[in-house]
């Protein structure tokens, strides 16, 4: 600092914009760490919920299936759900043992070809696959709801990056406050540069005054 920066005050307007700059240039450092962090903090989440992807499909079939078993989806999902259910692995084997031994009886009483026999195999043909059906239906039952419950986890996800996002604004937020009011400070400094040096200029012009009338007086 020279001899006449004591009389002037560009120095600490001087500090005072060095004090600005370092304000800002830090919000602007601490701004991209914040939205680095953010970014790569959404693409983590992002690849959580590609995880459910697969869930999410088999669950929704699995619930789907349920419904057209138990007409909530109406006649196309029914016949849906009839196609599945006869196609199912052990459907028609089961059926057909189940009337090869009402044949075999009613062939040991000579009475295969009667009508009782007809009437008999068509009563045994419904009763199976009735139950049959019931059983299916029941076997689907335990999956109801998984595709709520994978949903659920994939909103959870989306909730937290948006948690996550108002955390990185608001701490953005407290930092450009911080920001401000610094720069607020340097410049209510750097005003003052001017009252501050003129107030050196008299002090030093009237303690000049007083050493020479204490020399002279």
């Amino acid at each position: 600092m020279g001899l006449f920066d004591w009389f002037s005050g560009d120095a600490q307007k001087e500090a005072a914009q060095a004090r600005i700059a370092g304000l800002q240039a830090g919000q602007r450092e601490a701004n991209a760490s914040i939205d680095t962090g953010l970014g790569q903090l959404k693409d983590y989440y992002k690849q959580a919920g590609d995880y459910f992807a697969p869930l999410a499909t088999a669950a929704g079939a699995r619930t789907g299936a349920y419904d057209d078993a138990t007409g909530v989806n109406g006649a196309d999902g029914l016949a849906r759900a009839r196609s599945i259910f006869t196609a199912t692995p052990g459907y028609q084997e089961g059926l057909d043992l189940s009337l090869d031994q009402l044949d075999r009886r009613a062939a040991a009483r000579g009475m295969l070809g009667s009508g009782n026999t007809v009437a008999d195999t068509t009563k045994l043909a419904t009763t199976y696959a009735n139950q049959a059906y019931g059983d299916y239906v029941s076997r689907l039952a335990p999956f109801v709801g998984q595709d709520a419950a994978v949903a659920g986890a994939r909103a959870g996800l989306v909730t937290k990056v948006g948690d996550k996002s108002y955390d990185a604004g608001a701490l953005k937020g407290g930092i450009g406050f911080q920001t401000q009011q610094g720069i607020g400070n340097a410049n209510a400094d750097a005003a003052m540069a001017d009252y501050n040096a003129s107030g050196n200029m008299w002090n030093t012009i009237l303690g000049a005054g007083k050493i020479a009338a204490s020399i002279w007086g």
